[in-house]
């Protein structure tokens, strides 16, 4: 089997509704604003408060919290994500900070209600 076919084979085409329940922030909780996905400060920002506010209100646990901001902060470097090439890199700075602020008082409640919480 070649591989075009087994790809074809695989992969599976989402419907318009499988595509807009696989994100969970933009658009949803957190106004895109500009061009269609993840490209603006104020959308790094937002997301992060949407994380924040899920885990405060128990709809996320402290793991997938922590995983959404990682993978949120991954998406704050011009090499994991195109569409922020024109942000000024101090401002993409500031975002990781306030991330990482985010992820440690998660982190610090997590471990005061009890939770076992793992090192990255």
């Amino acid at each position: 089997m070649k591989i075009n076919e087994y790809l074809k084979e695989k992969t599976k085409t989402l419907t318009s509704e499988e595509r807009e329940e696989r994100y969970k922030y933009l658009g949803k909780e957190v106004v895109d604003v500009g061009e269609p996905g993840l490209d603006s400060i104020a959308e790094f920002y937002g997301i992060a408060h949407a994380i924040w506010d899920d885990w405060k209100d128990g709809r996320i646990d402290t793991k997938t919290a922590l995983r959404r901001l990682s993978l949120l902060k991954l998406l704050s470097f011009k090499g994991k994500n195109k569409k922020i090439q024109d942000i000024d890199d101090e401002d993409l700075e500031e975002v990781r900070k306030f991330i990482d602020y985010v992820r440690q008082v998660i982190k610090n409640e997590g471990r005061r209600h009890g939770e076992k919480i793992e090192e990255e």
